[in-house]
């Protein structure tokens, strides 16, 4: 399952995000800094894949995190 999301403020804070989004999804994209319009801050648009979406049903057994 893939997800494309556009994160969105202050540089400095989606540098911080990018990373933490890092730990969960496999995420893709240029991680180019577009200027908002109309708002402050910057975007950046991105593709979060979930590393196990190929196993869910595995997933979804009650099992515990693997």
């Amino acid at each position: 399952m893939t997800v494309r999301l556009r994160v969105s403020g202050d540089p400095e804070e989606i540098e911080i995000m990018l990373k933490v989004l890092a730990v969960v999804f496999d995420c893709t994209g240029s991680h180019r800094l577009y200027p908002n319009h109309g708002a402050s801050g910057v975007r950046v648009y991105l593709t979060a894949r979930i590393p196990w979406a190929g196993g869910r049903d595995q997933q979804r057994r009650g099992d515990g995190p693997r």
